[in-house]
C-alpha cells in the first residue's frame, strides 16, 4: 500500500509539473503581446511587474525622443520596423523558483500579409516572468531591464 501511495504522488507530481509547465507556456505567449515595439500599450500595465512597466513608461514617454533614438536598441526589444511584425513561438519555460520562471522566445519577422521577410533569421530572446497576486506577469525582457534603468538614471 505504501508503493502504491508513493507511485500515485508521484504520478500527481507528474501531472502537476506538466500542466503548470504548459500554463506557464500559454502565458508567455499572451505576453508576447505586450512587448515593446516603439511604443509601450497603456494596456501592458495588466501584464508586467509594476517596476518593469514603469521602467518601460519612463524610457518610451518621459525622455526627449532624440535620447532614446541614439540608442535605438532601448527603443524596442524586438523589431517590428519596414512593415514587418514579429512572429513569436515559446520554445520553452523554465521555473527556477516558486515565483519566477524564464521563457525563451523565438521570433522571426514576417510581413503584414502574412508572409515570411526573407533574410530574417529566427532570434532567439528570453523573457523573465514573475508570480505577482497569483498571475504571471512580465519582468524583463533580454536582460534590458538593469540596462534601461542605467539609461534613464544618466539622462535625468
Amino acid at each position: 500500500m505504501e508503493k502504491f501511495v508513493s507511485i500515485l504522488f508521484a504520478a500527481v507530481l507528474l501531472m502537476a509539473c506538466g500542466s503548470n509547465e504548459q500554463h506557464l507556456k500559454e502565458r508567455a505567449a499572451e505576453l508576447c503581446q505586450y512587448i515593446p515595439d516603439h511604443e509601450l500599450k497603456e494596456v501592458s500595465k495588466d501584464y508586467m511587474t509594476l517596476e518593469f512597466y514603469n521602467v518601460l513608461d519612463t524610457l518610451f514617454n518621459h525622455l526627449p525622443e532624440h535620447d532614446t533614438m541614439d540608442h535605438e536598441w532601448l527603443y524596442y526589444f524586438v523589431t517590428g520596423n519596414g512593415g514587418t511584425i514579429p512572429d513569436f513561438k515559446v520554445a520553452a519555460v523554465e521555473q527556477t523558483d516558486k515565483t519566477h520562471a524564464i521563457a525563451t522566445i523565438m521570433v522571426r519577422q514576417k510581413w503584414e500579409d502574412g508572409s515570411l521577410a526573407e533574410g530574417t533569421d529566427v532570434e532567439e530572446h528570453k523573457m523573465e516572468m514573475e508570480l505577482v497576486d497569483g498571475h504571471w506577469l512580465m519582468a524583463d525582457f533580454d536582460g534590458h531591464k538593469q540596462d534601461c534603468i542605467r539609461y534613464i538614471e544618466i539622462n535625468r
